[in-house]
């Protein structure tokens, strides 16, 4: 019975005080979208990096007498680990014909045989694609018997993970600054309509309600408008996401589970500063 009380309480609050019900809904929405705006941004950096991981390939040259059941064995311990995601043999042939493909000269008129050796090409999983992990399978490929070269970009690699970290990190702390500094001031905002209503906490308080009894209605209006800012915020990261996928960036990337975060963000703000913030003007 009281949690009905408390939501149609709530949902009366917002209309007796629209203006400070609405400058906490703006001031929550504004935090919400910039939250979410360089949350975005880190998960599409790493996205962005991890792709161009994909594209990476170990390539292991092999011996140019050796027999077709020795490469099918080494195949096979090279497809067998963990951080391998796809491994593709490239023979003799093939090699020359992409050589020619590439750079459009025919060694045949030069050479009498053809000295390309045939190779396997590698591709770890994004997630084993440091450069600590890439040269630990680099190392063991040379290891395997009827492997002569492994080669791989190596400084590439390491490029991409230095800057993806530094990317990701940078990121993540200027969200974290500003998670706390808007919280600070979602609570500031939604203390203020509170602050406003002070006199019908005292009233409340001597008619002998209970402190539980005059908490509900003011934690419930911090949640609507928590979920009203968030709502908010997710409709304008979707506006602004349509607009990048269709003019600059298609491969944006964004979950629908994102706007569930935001609404769920808003709705821990939204409660949490109305709790903190009755709870002030209950001590008195």
């Amino acid at each position: 019975m009281n949690l009905f009380f408390f939501i149609r309480e709530g949902i009366i609050g917002l209309k007796r005080a629209r203006m400070s019900a609405l400058i906490s809904i703006i001031s929550l929405c504004l935090a919400l979208t910039l939250i979410g705006i360089f949350s975005l941004a880190g998960i599409n950096l790493k996205d962005v990096v991890y792709r161009f991981y994909k594209e990476i390939e170990i390539e292991a040259f092999l011996d140019p007498a050796i027999q077709n059941s020795e490469i099918k064995e080494i195949e096979n311990k090279i497809a067998g680990y963990q951080e391998t995601a796809s491994v593709r043999f490239i023979s003799r042939e093939q090699a020359l014909k992409e050589f020619q493909e590439i750079f459009g000269e025919d060694i045949g008129k030069v050479l009498s045989e053809n000295p390309l050796p045939p190779s396997f090409r590698i591709v770890l999983k994004s997630s084993h694609s440091t450069p600590e992990t890439v040269e630990i399978i680099a190392r063991e490929l040379t290891q395997l018997k009827g492997i002569q070269e492994v080669i791989y970009h190596k400084e590439i690699i390491q490029f991409l993970h230095r800057y993806l970290t530094i990317g990701v990190t940078v990121v993540s702390i200027i969200a974290l600054t500003m998670l706390i500094i808007i919280t600070i001031l979602v609570f500031n905002t939604i203390r203020l309509t509170i602050y406003a209503r002070r006199n019908i906490i005292q009233i409340m308080k001597l008619v002998g309600a209970t402190n539980y009894f005059i908490k509900g209605p003011f934690i419930f209006e911090g949640i609507f408008q928590g979920l009203l800012g968030g709502a908010l915020s997710a409709t304008i990261i979707w506006g602004i996401s349509r607009v990048i996928i269709s003019t600059i960036f298609p491969e944006l990337n964004i979950e629908n589970y994102f706007y569930l975060l935001l609404l769920g963000l808003g709705m821990i703000l939204g409660l949490v500063g109305s709790y903190l913030s009755v709870n002030k003007y209950l001590q008195y």
